[in-house]
């Protein structure tokens, strides 16, 4: 019987992989900004670029790659703005937080995508502040509180599970239809923001 190994790619394969995902969320996000993208299948497919970003940086990382040099000799800032502020997100680059290890993501690397995806489409609404609607907010804060519940070093009694259920709270005693007012929407878009830092500093921990 014969059999056909993998093919093991090289450091230029994971770097356009790379490329690949931050690309294909600038283009997602556009299209979700303008209306052409269901929220589900936004996230769904955040989710999936956020991933290959995880494992291409696990990848390069072992070989001394740079993300800061990466994004100057692709001229990322340019061609890709809005995948580059979701990078950012994902990576701490913004200045907002510490970088996440990547080494540490090795043993949850679906759960850790899952919840940076939920919480980039959350700032995504609320950014938009006209898609800012009650019943596109809930699901993505039941999923974060969901994966945070059970995350290692977090649990039901941390910060910011406790501020997120309090979110859920508040919003389900609403109508569904509901467009948040200003002052709430960017309230929220505060806390997200705040909760995915902590996490990405919890992940340093592991």
């Amino acid at each position: 019987m014969s059999y056909q190994r993998r093919k093991q790619k090289n450091p230029l394969e994971i770097e356009a992989d790379l490329f690949a995902a931050i690309a294909t969320m600038d283009k997602l996000s556009k299209y979700f900004d303008k209306g052409l993208v269901e929220e589900t299948l936004y996230r769904r497919q955040l989710k999936s670029c956020i991933s290959d970003v995880f494992k291409s940086r696990m990848l390069l990382e072992q070989l001394g790659f740079n993300i800061e040099e990466f994004i100057s000799i692709q001229d990322l800032k340019n061609k890709y703005p809005e995948g580059l502020r979701r990078l950012d997100l994902v990576e701490g680059l913004d200045g907002e937080s510490e970088g996440i290890g990547f080494k540490d993501l090795k043993e949850l690397p679906a759960k850790s995508a899952d919840y940076v995806a939920n919480a980039i489409e959350l700032i995504d609404l609320l950014k938009l502040g006209t898609v800012a609607i009650v019943e596109y907010i809930v699901p993505p804060l039941d999923e974060m509180s969901d994966i945070l519940t059970k995350f290692p070093n977090i649990g039901e009694t941390h910060w910011s599970v406790v501020e997120i259920n309090g979110w859920r709270k508040i919003l389900l005693d609403e109508q569904p239809s509901k467009v948040l007012p200003d002052d709430q929407r960017e309230k929220l878009e505060f806390d997200a923001v705040r909760w995915l830092n902590e996490f990405r500093r919890n992940l340093k921990e592991l």
